[in-house]
């Protein structure tokens, strides 16, 4: 296909933010080695971008970051410190998209942005809903996440610094039973550790 062919699939395909290499296929008839060839040609001449290995962007509809963390690690969801701040319960910016996966943590650069993949087991993968195409944490599974994350299991976080950061948390948005609910899930550390930030005031378990 020539550029201007592309250019119109893409455009009549304006409502598809990001498309697969399979996607392409279907909507050519193409072979994979065929069009990986031309994708590539396209990506070098910069008419189209490659966000992530395999997943090509719309030039006419660009995917969000968030779109674009999606696919990098299939399954997973935002969390973390990105979806407390996105919730408005942490008043930080967060710079960095942190997700959730079943699947080995990753870290994947692309320009300005970073995207920081933690592992938990499927049990835990829980508590998010569905935002178009982004699936994000509700905020309570959110502060869970973290506290297990970054200080219960991973202790890449240090007491003190989970502290500060509650600090800079509005946890009276937060909703007491579905933070209740969503602590069942974990394990008693957690929990514990759950009521000792939240000042004594509420029984997670």
């Amino acid at each position: 296909m020539k550029v201007d062919e592309w250019l119109d699939l893409f455009r009549a395909n304006r409502g598809k933010r990001l498309f697969s290499l399979s996607d392409l296929v279907l909507l050519t008839g193409d072979r994979r080695s065929s069009l990986s060839v031309q994708l590539s040609r396209l990506v070098a001449s910069g008419v189209i971008e490659r966000p992530a290995r395999g997943w090509y962007a719309n030039p006419f509809t660009p995917p969000s970051d968030e779109e674009v963390a999606m696919v990098i690690r299939e399954p997973s969801y935002l969390s973390l410190e990105y979806a407390l701040s996105r919730h408005g319960i942490l008043s930080q910016q967060a710079r960095v998209l942190t997700l959730v996966t079943t699947r080995l943590p990753y870290t994947f650069r692309t320009g300005d942005r970073v995207f920081e993949y933690h592992q938990v087991k499927r049990s835990l993968f829980r508590g998010y809903r569905r935002e178009g195409e982004v699936l994000v944490a509700e905020p309570e599974k959110a502060l869970l996440d973290l506290i297990y994350v970054r200080y219960v299991r991973g202790r890449d976080m240090a007491r003190g610094t989970l502290d500060s950061l509650v600090d800079d948390m509005y946890l009276e948005e937060l909703d007491v039973g579905v933070l209740s609910r969503h602590a069942e899930l974990f394990d008693v550390r957690t929990r514990g550790v759950l009521q000792e930030v939240l000042g004594g005031g509420t029984d997670p378990r």
